[in-house]
Parts: C-alpha cells; structure tokens; sequence
C-alpha cells in the first residue's frame, strides 16, 4: 500500500502586510538569497531535482541592503533549522533577521537581531520549501516541512 506523506506548514512568523508568495523545493535546497540591512528587504531559493536540474525562485522583497549567498552542499549537508527576528522596521512588522543551520554548517544571522525571536530545528522532516509575504521588506517567513 502507497501512503503519501503531507507537507506541513510552519509558520508564517512577521506581519501581514505585503503579498503572498510560496517556493515548493523540487529536491533539495541548495541556495538562499538573501538581501539584508536593517531587516531583510528580500530572499529567493534554488534546489536541485533527482536529475541535478536546478530551479530558481523569484525574489521575494525588494533589492535593497547587502546581498548574501548561502550554498548548501547537498552531497554532504542538509538544511535543519532556520531562525530569526521579527520587529518594527519603517513602521511595519517585518522580518528583522534570519539565520540557517545545516548538520555542518551555520549560516547568519542576516539583519539585525531586534524584535521577537523564532526558531525552528527539524528532525525527522525535511524542508520542502518556504512561504510568506513581501512588498519593499520580507514581512513574514514560514516553511513547508516534509516528514521523513
């Protein structure tokens, strides 16, 4: 008998303003971009299907602050936590910080570390992608998670 495994969804942390956006990873996550000062003003994703395929997400913010590239070697590590702030930036609610953790490596903290703090170690799942909202900031972040 085939039992197919939900996705769950963790998450949104930050505001509610901005419009939804959504990455379902096709295999493994391999990148994270990220654009970052005060808050993050942007993130975008890359994974890697059974095939070394690659998909690219689009941005998701806007281009402003430093950019920053996480490279995730799928060959010998895989993403198991992610973590950050929340707070008021420019009168809005906003994602103020984020950092990822694999087995091997950390990754951050991008921003600023004011504001509410979150953190999500998986075990057992696995990330299967991410979801939120954006506009001028990243305003929340949330993951959809794949049990293992």
């Amino acid at each position: 008998m085939f039992v197919q495994k939900k996705i769950l969804l963790v998450g949104p942390w930050g505001g509610s303003e901005g419009e939804n956006w959504s990455f379902k990873a096709e295999g493994k996550i391999t990148k994270i971009f990220i654009n970052h000062g005060e808050c993050i003003d942007a993130i975008g994703f890359a994974s890697q299907e059974d095939d070394s395929n690659v998909l690219h997400s689009q941005r998701f913010g806007d281009s402003g602050g430093d950019y920053a590239e996480v490279h995730i070697d799928i060959d010998v590590e895989e993403l198991n936590c992610i973590s950050g702030t929340t707070g008021w930036f420019d009168s809005k609610l906003v994602v103020t910080s984020l950092a990822f953790s694999t087995d091997v490596n950390k990754f951050g903290p991008f921003g600023r570390e004011n504001g509410t703090h979150f953190s999500l170690p998986i075990s057992k799942a696995s990330f299967a992608g991410f979801y939120g909202r954006s506009s001028d900031y990243l305003h929340a972040i949330g993951v959809y998670l794949k049990p293992t």
